[in-house]
């Protein structure tokens, strides 16, 4: 029987007694009234200390004072008048009493136990409903009206008080209290005379089980005299309510009809606050909540199973809904702490202080009271501090209560499986009972199978944030702006969330400074990147029974998402400027094994694609592109040392490697491949055509080469990798090929093999050269063929003509400091002509000297079958050339055997690559000693 139950019928049996004994008082005096109150009253621990009454002349019983005593209080009952009607059945008719004073001698309530759950197989809205029906279906015999009451409730301070005669105020209540056709209207104010409550309760027609009732209380009186009652609660909550600071009014209606049961609420002006509840840190909690309920009580007996009956809780949030909270930031960094929860998050919440959560929800709510499945239209969350704000908003809320208020919430934080009983607990149980229980191998796979697929949680978010990231302040001072927006949903193998195409990520001014310290200098910068993302991550949790134990096995999380990523206004240094660098990039498959595919464009040019895949912790990448065209890529705004002005040409490229180590990424080993194709166009002014270039590199232990670097005799054994038809220079070289090795470790190296080409009508080549020279280092350059008449028409100035070949070799010695020459020799391989034409200047010379003059004649027309040197050259630059020429003159009819010493700045020679002047000048002075 309820508490309601007992002290209606309590008070009915008193009223009641009261009557009897005024009437046996009247009638029998003092012995019979003795006898009843002791036999009468004494059952239900009631005594009369006190009794003053007259009956008037029509009829009515005058109680002036009547004094009882209960276990739990006092109560005194003054100027109390009954009138009566002995001709109905209901004898009282009316009860009046002008003041009513009830003092608790003693608690209402036993203290808190913590007790086993009853097993009960009616719901909560089954008892609610019984409970409610009986309440509607009471019919109160007579009107009772007390126009002042005073209540005092027991307290152990205020017994120790009145001991010790202390006259300190004590909590105290007054008010009014009256039936009246089966309504009850109650009234208290507390001493300040704030009002703590007022309750109207009306059962409208007992038959068709209605009622109706209204309810308005102001929350601080009511928390102060909730803790003065010392409710049967848990010791946390009373501690709760003694540290919070209450205020605010609340206001009920509430209507019940055969089964349906609705209540409209509103709570004004609430302020929750309190500097800590297990160290929670000081708080405040304010808002309003206007809310229309319905609840379906009524059993649908006609249901195949009443169990999936529906007794639904409607609710309806009307006008403004909003609760505000506001609290330490510092304080839930510490609980936070406390709880072992991961750095990167307590990193996070350190980065973007919080101090202020606001609730709104909207729209509907239902609650299914038999199965505790919940829904709500929508809810608003914004948390905020000075300077951001984070929004999140969810729609079309579904919740299966039952599950996250039942299933085992302890969480081993060393990730160790989790145990839980359930099922295999009752199970054992029918067995120590005798029960035997054999279910189908197929039965048990389909309910598996069944309740992993039962949706538990489903809703749709939108979130929209910006968070400051201190891993990327080298970066960006900016914030991260998160925009997402989707749906997610839950059953008991899984969880998924789906992102919607307008999900993105944000941030702006990214910039990656030199080390210099100049603040305009940038290595890197993007005005603004963002990403898009599109696709579903879907977070497995199977729970498998080994040895009669649930093990909760490790989450795998499954992708399928495309991100569509663009960097705005990207800087490369001073080198690189382009408008729009696209990235559009597809993931599927799992933590263990993933799977990336990425495509780059940079202003609608194609850059090359990017695959990922393996475990996310080692994963393997691929990096390539093939055939991209160079006119293309150079017509983006990228700003070259040199001039170049291409008109064809490819090039493919392909990186790979594994990463093995992500704390140290910058040593992942790396494959890269590299090739250039038909490459024809101008570079600084200079035609190229034909060029082909392909090199294989590898970076391993922090150093970057070619993969034959270290390894000499297999880049002599290899292949020219690099090869031009054309270079179009005023020597032009034709079908040049070489084989080049790259080494880069702290500083740069160069070497190359079978350097070779076509020049002047014939070839040169280099075996091996270096660079940085080494140390008595040699580089031998071959000549082959050379034709002298090309090399003399580099010099557009007449004065000697050259026919011919040559042959040779240039040995070039490097000591350290300076290039040297030795044991150089140069031969001709075919007969030729040497003809000098007479100048002012060589006339002068014949006019002057004899000797010259013969020379000179014998120069003019001078068929040579020898012409040979000895090449060296000196540490000064200048080459010394002794030369021998043999031949014959026809004009003259004469052998001509000249021998001469010719020097040569070499740096000069290379640079005109003519030797015509200064060719002449050697011969005159070879002649003039002679």
């Amino acid at each position: 029987m309820t508490f309601a139950k007992k002290s209606s019928l309590a008070v009915a049996i008193l009223l009641s007694a009261m009557l009897g004994t005024i009437v046996l008082v009247y009638l029998a005096r003092v012995a019979l009234l003795k006898d009843f109150s002791e036999e009468q009253l004494a059952l239900y621990q009631v005594k009369i200390n006190c009794l003053d009454f007259k009956l008037s002349t029509d009829l009515k019983l005058e109680v002036s004072r009547l004094c009882l005593q209960t276990s739990k209080a006092e109560i005194i009952l003054e100027d109390m008048t009954i009138k009566f009607d002995l001709t109905a059945e209901q004898k009282i008719k009316r009860i009046d009493i002008a003041s009513a004073t009830i003092k608790g001698t003693a608690n209402l309530f036993t203290a808190f136990k913590n007790r086993p759950q009853e097993s009960n197989d009616t719901t909560l809205a089954q008892q609610l409903n019984i409970y409610l029906t009986q309440l509607s279906e009471a019919n109160l015999p007579f009107n009772i009206n007390v126009t002042e009451l005073h209540y005092s409730p027991f307290s152990v301070e205020s017994s120790f008080k009145e001991g010790t005669n202390n006259a300190t105020k004590t909590a105290s209540y007054s008010g009014r209290f009256s039936v009246v056709q089966n309504t009850v209207e109650l009234s208290l104010k507390d001493f300040q005379d704030t009002r703590l409550l007022a309750v109207n309760f009306s059962i409208k027609n007992p038959k068709e089980q209605q009622l109706t009732a209204e309810l308005s209380s102001h929350l601080n009186p009511l928390k102060r005299f909730l803790l003065t009652h010392k409710l049967p609660l848990s010791p946390a909550v009373i501690d709760t309510l003694e540290i919070v600071a209450a205020s605010g009014e609340l206001q009920s209606v509430v209507n019940y009809q055969a089964g349906q049961l609705t209540i409209a609420s509103q709570l004004k002006g609430l302020s929750i606050a309190g500097e800590g509840i297990e160290g929670s840190g000081p708080f405040a909690l304010t808002g309003a909540i206007n809310m229309h309920s319905q609840v379906n009580l009524a059993v649908n007996n006609h249901a195949a199973d009443n169990q999936e009956s529906k007794h639904n809780a409607k609710f309806e949030f009307q006008k403004d809904n909003t609760l505000q909270l506001q609290f330490s930031h510092q304080h839930l960094l510490d609980y936070l702490t406390k709880q072992l929860v991961s750095a990167e998050i307590i990193k996070l919440l350190t980065d973007n202080p919080v101090d202020q959560l606001t609730f709104s929800p909207k729209g509907k709510l239902t609650y299914n009271l038999s199965n505790q499945q919940m829904t709500l239209s929508g809810l608003t969350l914004e948390a905020k501090n000075d300077l951001l704000v984070h929004q999140l908003n969810l729609d079309n809320i579904e919740l299966d209560l039952n599950y996250y208020l039942n299933r085992d919430i302890t969480h081993n934080l060393n990730n160790s499986p989790t145990l839980v009983q359930s099922n295999i607990t009752e199970r054992d149980n029918l067995k120590k009972k005798n029960v035997s229980i054999t279910l189908p191998k197929e039965s048990m796979a389909k309910e598996n199978t069944q309740n992993e697929s039962q949706l538990i949680a489903q809703l749709n978010f939108k979130l929209d944030s910006s968070l400051l990231l201190s891993a990327i302040n080298n970066y960006t001072h900016s914030p991260l702006v998160l925009k997402l927006q989707g749906s997610i949903s839950q059953n008991h193998a899984k969880t998924s969330i789906s992102f919607d195409e307008d999900s993105s990520l944000v941030s702006n001014n990214i910039a990656m400074p030199t080390k210099q310290n100049k603040a305009d200098k940038k290595l890197f910068s993007i005005k603004k990147l963002s990403t898009q993302v599109q696709g579903d991550v879907e977070i497995q949790s199977h729970m498998q029974v080994k040895n009669n134990v649930q093990v909760k096995e490790k989450q795998s999380i499954n992708l399928n998402l495309s991100l569509n990523t663009q960097a705005k206004n990207l800087r490369a240094a001073n080198s690189i400027e382009i408008k729009m660098l696209a990235i559009n990039t597809g993931v599927t498959g799992n933590l263990n094994d993933i799977k990336i595919l990425a495509a780059a464009t940079a202003d609608n040019v194609p850059l090359g694609g990017l695959a990922v895949s393996g475990a996310i912790d080692k994963p393997n990448f691929v990096l390539t592109a093939k055939n991209l065209q160079l006119a293309e890529l150079l017509s983006l705004n990228i700003k070259l040392p040199k001039k170049v002005d291409l008109v064809e040409g490819a090039l493919s490229y392909n990186v790979k490697g594994q990463v093995t180590d992500l704390k140290n990424i910058h040593n992942t080993p790396i494959a890269l491949s590299v090739a250039i194709t038909s490459l024809s166009g101008e570079i600084e002014g200079i035609w190229i055509q034909e060029l082909n270039w392909q090199q294989n590199f590898q970076f391993l232990n922090g150093e970057f080469s070619t993969l034959d670097y270290a390894t000499e005799s297999s880049t002599e054994n290899s292949s020219e990798n690099l090869t031009v038809a054309l270079i179009d220079t005023p020597t032009p070289i034709s079908k040049l090929s070489i084989n080049t090795s790259w080494r880069y470790q702290k500083d740069f190296k160069f070497s190359a093999t079978k350097l070779k080409g076509d020049i002047l009508g014939g070839s040169f080549a280099i075996p091996k050269i270096q660079w940085p020279l080494d140390q008595e280092h040699s580089v031998d350059v071959q000549l082959t063929r050379i034709d002298l008449e090309q090399v003399l028409a580099l010099d557009k100035k007449q004065g000697i003509v050259v026919t011919g070949n040559i042959s040779g070799k240039l040995p070039i010695r490097y000591d350290g400091e300076k290039y040297t020459i030795e044991k150089g020799e140069l031969h001709n391989v075919s007969n030729g002509l040497i003809q000098v034409i007479n100048n002012p200047a060589v006339e002068k010379l014949k006019a002057s000297n004899t000797q010259l003059q013969l020379a000179f004649d014998a120069l003019q027309n001078l068929h040579y079958h020898q012409l040979s040197s000895d090449v060296s050259m000196a540490d000064d630059g200048y080459m010394l050339l002794q030369t021998v020429i043999k031949g014959r003159n026809p004009d003259i009819d004469n052998d001509v055997n000249l021998n001469l010493n010719l020097s040569y700045d070499l740096l000069g020679l290379l640079e005109s690559m003519s030797i015509t002047e200064q060719f002449e000048e050697r011969i005159i002075k070879g002649l003039q000693k002679h």
